[in-house]
């Protein structure tokens, strides 16, 4: 198993630079501390910008978009921004693709929402056809026409940096993911069953289409905080977590609402009933340990666990306290988890 974050870029009481500053921080002292990688989300701006920046504070870390929704550029201006980050990663750069967020987005630049899907489809796939191909590419639509497009910037990473689509709730993104031998990205809302599909998914379909079957392009994301003692991190938790639901119900409900405990409404959501009930990982290191095997076991396996980041939890000293303290004292305990070892390939999808 490998470690990560997904940076979610949510700091609402911070000015939109001082957010992106802190997120670079935290990138930083995950490069140092070993995390293998750093998906960070577009919200007000691509990714890249940022992932620029913190590449000349860092050195072994890949970042990636996470993600680039396809509906809003063209193809071919993906694909050149992808290959110049990888050029200013030293190839280190990780191409996160999606369908994005709100319908409004697709609207403002003259699209229809309804379209959204379709067009991740047929981008995605223009997208590595520019990327292997050795003579100028000519496309007619739908969507997007180009002549004799050549991508002048090349990647370092040959043939192309790897590429990575969030799945939230259906299984066509998963379904795409195991056509074209894509990286599953998940957010740290979904529901472990719905994990264990998504891998059942994913290999079935790596086979079908003639690629390795393999879980560990399945990346699950979850909050992780680790303190000395239990009680020590909750309480370093506490009142920085239950801002965060609050903000989410008023903002993105969705994010929550399959966390609602039985017969309740959004707002029975408390921090404690999230840690007790395992939907947030925080703890002793022992405690958290537990609580991501028990993940891991329950989702079918996984390559890669997501520490969800970009968000102004505890502080920022006890936030690299407890990436420090995870990568010393659980991590180490954690990484011989290999789901394509674990579980055969073969037996995922029966």
């Amino acid at each position: 198993m490998e470690f990560g974050l997904f940076s979610n870029d949510r700091r609402p009481d911070r000015t939109l630079g001082e957010a992106w500053d802190e997120d670079i921080f935290e990138i930083v002292a995950a490069d140092k501390l070993g995390f293998s990688e750093a998906w960070l989300s577009e919200h007000q701006t691509p990714a890249e910008l940022i992932i620029a920046k913190a590449a000349a504070q860092t050195k072994n870390i890949r970042m990636g978009s996470g993600v680039r929704p396809l509906g809003y550029y063209h193809p071919i201006q993906i694909a050149l921004e992808a290959n110049a980050t990888d050029q200013l990663t030293n190839g280190r750069y990780m191409l996160g693709i999606g369908h994005g967020f709100h319908g409004r987005q697709m609207e403002w630049r003259g699209r229809d929402p309804k379209d959204t899907r379709a067009m991740v489809e047929t981008s995605i796939e223009l997208i590595l056809k520019l990327w292997n191909s050795k003579e100028p590419v000519d496309f007619d639509g739908p969507y997007w026409t180009g002549k004799q497009m050549i991508l002048q910037c090349p990647p370092v990473q040959q043939p192309h940096p790897p590429v990575g689509i969030a799945c939230i709730n259906t299984l066509g993104s998963v379904q795409l993911a195991g056509r074209l031998n894509l990286i599953v990205l998940t957010g740290d809302f979904i529901p472990v069953s719905r994990l264990r599909l998504f891998g059942d998914t994913l290999v079935e379909t790596q086979k079908q289409f003639g690629h390795t079957p393999s879980r560990k392009m399945l990346h699950c994301t979850r909050v992780v905080y680790v303190a000395e003692t239990d009680k020590q991190a909750r309480d370093d938790m506490r009142e920085s977590y239950e801002k965060t639901i609050a903000w989410e119900i008023a903002n993105t409900p969705h994010h929550q609402a399959e966390r609602i405990p039985p017969g309740g409404t959004l707002n029975d959501i408390t921090f404690d009933y999230l840690v007790d009930t395992g939907n947030i990982f925080v703890g002793s290191p022992l405690s958290v340990q537990k609580r991501i095997e028990e993940f891991y076991e329950a989702s079918g396996g996984f390559g890669t666990l997501l520490f969800h980041a970009g968000r102004d939890y505890a502080t920022r000293e006890k936030r690299i306290q407890s990436m420090t303290r995870f990568m010393e004292q659980v991590a180490p305990r954690l990484r011989h988890l290999d789901p394509d070892k674990d579980r055969p390939a073969s037996a995922a999808a029966e």
